[in-house]
C-alpha cells in the first residue's frame, strides 16, 4: 500500500500516473465507473456542496473563474476547480480565490491511501475526486466545476449541479467525442441536469438545437446568451437587451461570450444564491483575466500569452491581434493532435513564426512543422538572442497551455 508520509510522497504518487498532456487520450477514462465506486467509498463528498457545472470547446476557464470572482464578491464562501494547471497542482483546486495548502491535499492522500490503492483512477480522476473532498471539508456555499474533457462521460459528471453552462463548441478532441460540431455537442450537453437550467454560451444556431433537445427532454430550460446580445469594445462589455455595460481588463472580443454567460447564469440562479448587480459588475470591472489567455507578460514590453490551442482560440486570438496596430512576431508550440489542416492555414498567413518543441510524447516536433509552414527554430540556446531582437516589437506566444511555464521562464530572464 502506498504511504504517505509527507507532500513529496504525493508528488512522486502523482508523477507516476500517465498524464494527458503526455499520453492524450490513452492517459485518461472516459466513464463515470471509477470516479463514482471510488467516491461512494470516501462519503459521496460531491454531494454535499451546490456546485454550477461549465463545459465548452473553448472558454470554460475564464466563464470558471469569472463566476467564482462575483459569487465570492457576493460574499460567499466559493470553491473552484479547474485544469490543467500551469505551475502547480495547487492551482486547480481554490477556496475563496486562494490555493489550497500542502497540508489539505497531503490529508487527503493519508485518509484515502486504501481507497486509492482499490480503485485505480487516472491522474484527472484522483484530481476531480480531490476537489469534492477540498469542498466539503471547508463547507463552501458553492463552487465551480469546470469538465476536463467533453461532459457526459467527464469524471466531474457525477455531481447534481444547479446549473450547467456550455460555452462554445468547436471542434476538438474529435478522436473521442465526435467526428462533427454536433456530435461534440450532444457530449457537451451530457452535463445537463434533469429540471435544472443550462446557460449556452457561444454557439451557433445549429448547436443550440442540438443541445435545446437535449435540456428539454430532461425538462431543462435553457437560456440563451445570444439573446442579450453582447457586445464588447476594448474592453466595454455591455448587453444591448439589459441597458448594461461596464469596462473591463479583457481584451479579447470573445470575451463577450463568457461575461454574458455569467450574467445570465446568475440572474438564473438568483432565488437560490442572491448577488445585486453592482457586486456583479464590479466582479467584472475588476477581474484581471486568467492567466495565459492573453496575458500580458511584461509591463514594459507589448509581449502575451494566448493559450490558443485550437482553430476557435487561434482565430480569436488572431482577431485580437489585428486591433494592434503593428504586425505581430509569432512564437508556439503545439501537440501532435491538434496540429490540423485548418490551424496550419492560420499559422501559414504569418510572419515572422518561430517554433519551440516541447518535451513532451505529444508535442510536435519542429520537423513535423517544418514539413508543413515556414518557421524558424527557437530553443534553450536560442530564445535569449531572439526575444532581444524582438524586445520592442507585437510579440504573441500560443498554442499549448503546456508552453506557458517555459514562456514565464524566457520573459524573466530577458
Amino acid at each position: 500500500m502506498n504511504t504517505f508520509n509527507n507532500i513529496i510522497d504525493v508528488w512522486d504518487y502523482l508523477d507516476k500516473i500517465p498524464k494527458f498532456q503526455d499520453k492524450g487520450a490513452s492517459a485518461s477514462n472516459f466513464g463515470l465507473e471509477q470516479i463514482t465506486k471510488f467516491c461512494r467509498s470516501i462519503g459521496d463528498p460531491q454531494n454535499s456542496f451546490p456546485s454550477i457545472h461549465v463545459a465548452g470547446t473553448n472558454g470554460k476557464g475564464t466563464t470558471c473563474h469569472l463566476l467564482e470572482a462575483v459569487y465570492r464578491k457576493a460574499d460567499y464562501k466559493t470553491g473552484l476547480f479547474t485544469s490543467p494547471h500551469l505551475f502547480r497542482y495547487h492551482e486547480r483546486f481554490r477556496i475563496n480565490g486562494e490555493e489550497v495548502q500542502d497540508e489539505l491535499i497531503l490529508k487527503f492522500f493519508q485518509s484515502y491511501s486504501k481507497e486509492l490503492e482499490e480503485v485505480q483512477l487516472t491522474y484527472f480522476e484522483i484530481s476531480t475526486a480531490l476537489a469534492f473532498w477540498i469542498f466539503e471539508k471547508e463547507e463552501v456555499d458553492i463552487a465551480i466545476i469546470e469538465t476536463g474533457l467533453g461532459g457526459r462521460l467527464d469524471s466531474t459528471n457525477i455531481i447534481d449541479s444547479e446549473a450547467s453552462i456550455i460555452t462554445s463548441i468547436g471542434l476538438d478532441h474529435q478522436e473521442i467525442l465526435g467526428a462533427t460540431e454536433a456530435e461534440i455537442a450532444k457530449e457537451k450537453a451530457g452535463i445537463i441536469k434533469s429540471g435544472k437550467p443550462v446557460v449556452l454560451g457561444n454557439i451557433t444556431r445549429e448547436n443550440e438545437f442540438v443541445i435545446s433537445g437535449i435540456a428539454e427532454k430532461k425538462s431543462a430550460k435553457a437560456f440563451k446568451v445570444r439573446e442579450l446580445i453582447p457586445e464588447f469594445d476594448k474592453g466595454l462589455f455591455s448587453l444591448k437587451n439589459e441597458s448594461l455595460s461596464v469596462q473591463t481588463q479583457l481584451m479579447e472580443e470573445v470575451n463577450k461570450w463568457n461575461l454574458a454567460a455569467v450574467y445570465q447564469t446568475v440572474k438564473v440562479l438568483s432565488d437560490k444564491f442572491p448577488a445585486s448587480e453592482y457586486q456583479l459588475l464590479k466582479a467584472f470591472e475588476e477581474f484581471k483575466g486568467v492567466p495565459a489567455r492573453f496575458e500580458k507578460l511584461d509591463v514594459s514590453k507589448n509581449w502575451y500569452f494566448s493559450g490558443a490551442h485550437n482553430v476557435q482560440a487561434l482565430t480569436s486570438t488572431m482577431q485580437t491581434i489585428d486591433d494592434f496596430e503593428e504586425d505581430a512576431v509569432f512564437i508556439f508550440s503545439i501537440m501532435k493532435d491538434k496540429l490540423v489542416p485548418e490551424v496550419i492555414e492560420i499559422i501559414e498567413e504569418i510572419n515572422p513564426v518561430f517554433y519551440y518543441e516541447l518535451n513532451t510524447h505529444r508535442a510536435a516536433s519542429f520537423k513535423d512543422i517544418k514539413q508543413r509552414i515556414s518557421v524558424e527554430k527557437i530553443d534553450e540556446n536560442s530564445y535569449k538572442s531572439i526575444l532581444k531582437e524582438f524586445e520592442t516589437s507585437l510579440v504573441i506566444f500560443t498554442g499549448s497551455f503546456y508552453f506557458y511555464s517555459t514562456v514565464k521562464r524566457w520573459v524573466s530572464n530577458c
